[in-house]
């Protein structure tokens, strides 16, 4: 609350509370300004449009910066979303599409995501392909036929006739081989690797383009070094994501064969590695002298532990167990692993006998590999699922376990994940360094180190130096943080260089040049902040106040007239307006507005209210 303090009389008083009121105007807006600059996203949507040429629907959405974005496809029902990073919509805009577009539009704030989007979803009455561009500051989302064509690529059906129909995995000492079957040769794909974050494993993608493949599961289970594989929809193709079983990425292949792609991926060779490590420590044991083994032994707990790295080396790191089996019936054996580890295994009608074992403290995957050894088997693992055949045999694995299966459930996997890759593709590594730097020093400015958060913002904008908003920001700081006007003004200006309509930054600069007494640039900057059809409150009163110190008084009435129209009458246009009446010496007027204040209903400080009552009951000079 601010604090006013007026002497009881005269037009003495009325000076003193003009030069007051002055500064407390002044200090309002720029606190504003600053709150305005520092809430602002870096995007704004500025205009939403739409028409129909022939079969396609074009869709421009129009920002004042280039926007990062994502685009993705769900169904029942058939709709595209489009998320745009750190983006708000314009004031009052209300995007609203013709109805002859045949699409429904909807937008949402996703202030809960990381970064912060807003979110367009288009309703369709049914699924068409699309694709999405960016022109300048502009997205353009195409849709139906000819989608393709207007993103530059060859035109497409709404069902595309390349069709995956198969993903096959396959391991064998030292490799996992994946192996992608189409109906016909696979050109247009690409792959990337995207590292390890928090929880997330390192992964491996493929995006193959113009294909479907409904029939395909939507994750399988793998267990090697490759945990999972998923697949989701992305516009007329597929995104394939292959999740590492660490935040190590494995190393891996990628190459083309008959109708299809294999990737092979470089497995640790267990027997090997672990005969490596006992061949090692033999050789080590046959340069020591001879100790003897009563004299010194290891804890319980130090046993333990070189246990568990000995198996975490060979890449056995399932749960523990102990068994002790005489003469037990093979099938016997399988049901018990199917208790510890909670999989499925399913056991060839090929396989028999019996076994005598006796292990302690091992893994059940360990244990397991010796009885596949000892009794000649293989095993196959897919889909949660393992089965344990003779090594003679193989295993056809079903193509089609589910038909009409939707990838609505694991599109958020390929949202989240193309929104990092867009993100990605689309900003220079400067820029990410920037947005680096633009955090620290908001840590910085929410300590109240505002010395520290602007030459962290002063960094950023070295980097970025296109970023308008971010010249503002910097010049808000200087201006009602640091107190240094000419700084201030310096920064507005980088900010209008940038972005000529940037109002807010035209403020800036008007009112740090008025506090140096650079009069003639201050008016050319605040009638610059006010040149837009809406311009800010801020603006209007921060002129208004400028002007009555000019003595300026009927500009300053019709700006506070243009904020009472825009924005309705508040305490400070109220007061400012009876000031400047008893400054023309139109003291009727002023008690007629004096008095309008004490009704209107605001919250008035005491001395303020003291002071109006005060001044009501003066009689006016002649």
């Amino acid at each position: 609350m601010y604090h006013f303090s007026f002497p009881a009389q005269g037009r003495l008083g009325v000076r003193r509370i003009s030069r007051l009121a002055c500064l407390c105007l002044m200090g309002l807006s720029l606190l504003a300004a600053q709150a305005m600059a520092a809430e602002e996203p870096s995007t704004q949507i500025t205009e939403v449009s739409g028409n129909r040429d022939n079969s396609a629907i074009a869709i421009r959405i129009s920002a004042d910066a280039p926007p990062t974005f994502t685009s993705y496809e769900l169904f029942n029902p058939a709709r595209i979303v489009l998320d745009i990073a750190e983006a708000v919509l314009s004031p009052g805009l209300q995007p609203k599409l013709a109805p002859e577009l045949g699409l429904e539009l909807s937008t949402r704030q996703l202030s809960d995501a990381n970064p912060a989007m807003l979110r367009f979803e288009f309703t369709l009455a049914r699924s068409l392909p699309f694709s999405t561009r960016q022109h300048g500051n502009d997205i353009i989302l195409t849709i139906g036929q000819g989608a393709d064509s207007a993103a530059g690529t060859p035109t497409a059906s709404a069902a595309p006739e390349l069709l995956l129909n198969d993903i096959s995995v396959t391991t064998s000492p030292g490799k996992t081989t994946v192996r992608l079957q189409a109906n016909g040769e696979l050109k247009e794909y690409s792959y990337d690797v995207l590292d390890s974050e928090g929880t997330t494993p390192a992964r491996m993608y493929i995006d193959i383009n113009n294909i479907s493949g409904d029939s395909l599961l939507q994750e399988q289970i793998v267990g090697t070094t490759l945990t999972r594989i998923r697949v989701a929809r992305r516009g007329s193709g597929l995104r394939l994501v292959f999740d590492s079983a660490s935040d190590q990425l494995f190393p891996f292949t990628v190459q083309p064969v008959a109708n299809g792609l294999e990737i092979v991926i470089d497995e640790p060779q267990e027997v090997d590695q672990v005969s490596s490590l006992i061949s090692e420590q033999s050789s080590i044991e046959s340069q020591l002298p001879d100790v003897d083994p009563l004299a010194r032994r290891l804890s319980p707990q130090a046993t333990a532990k070189q246990m568990e790295d000995a198996f975490n080396f060979s890449g056995y790191n399932k749960e523990r167990i102990t068994v002790d089996f005489y003469k037990i019936d093979l099938h016997n054996v399988f049901r018990l692993f199917r208790e510890v580890s909670g999989i499925n295994i399913v056991v060839d009608e090929g396989v028999s006998g019996s076994l005598t074992l006796a292990l302690d403290d091992v893994p059940w995957d360990f244990a397991l590999d010796i009885i596949l050894n000892l009794k000649d088997l293989t095993k196959e693992e897919r889909f949660n699922t393992l089965v344990i055949l003779p090594k003679s045999k193989s295993f056809a694995w079903p193509k089609q376990a589910e038909n009409n299966i939707t990838f609505e459930t694991n599109i958020e996997v390929a949202e989240q994940e193309a929104l990092i890759i867009r993100q990605q593709k689309s900003l220079s590594k400067e820029v990410i360094q920037a947005k680096q730097l633009i955090a620290e020093a908001r840590k910085a400015e929410k300590s109240e180190n505002y010395e520290i958060a602007v030459s962290m913002y002063e960094q950023a904008l070295v980097k970025w130096p296109e970023n308008s908003n971010l010249a503002n920001r910097i010049a808000s700081t200087y201006l009602v943080r640091l107190r240094q006007n000419a700084k201030a003004a310096f920064y507005a200006r980088k900010a209008l260089a940038a972005d000529p309509e940037n109002s807010g930054a035209a403020l800036n600069a008007a009112i740090a040049l008025a506090n140096m007494q650079e009069k003639k640039q201050a008016v050319e900057y605040f009638d610059q902040s006010i040149s837009t059809d809406q311009p800010s409150r801020e603006a209007l009163l921060s002129y208004a106040v400028f002007s009555e110190e000019q003595e300026e008084f009927a500009g300053a009435l019709v700006l506070l007239s243009r904020h009472d129209e825009l924005y309705g009458q508040t305490l400070n246009s109220m007061i400012a307006t009876a000031r400047i009446f008893d400054k023309m010496g139109d003291h009727a007027l002023a008690t007629d507005k004096y008095q309008a204040i004490l009704f209107a209903g605001f919250r008035i400080p005491p001395d303020l209210a003291k002071y109006i009552k005060t001044r009501i009951t003066l009689k006016p000079t002649m």
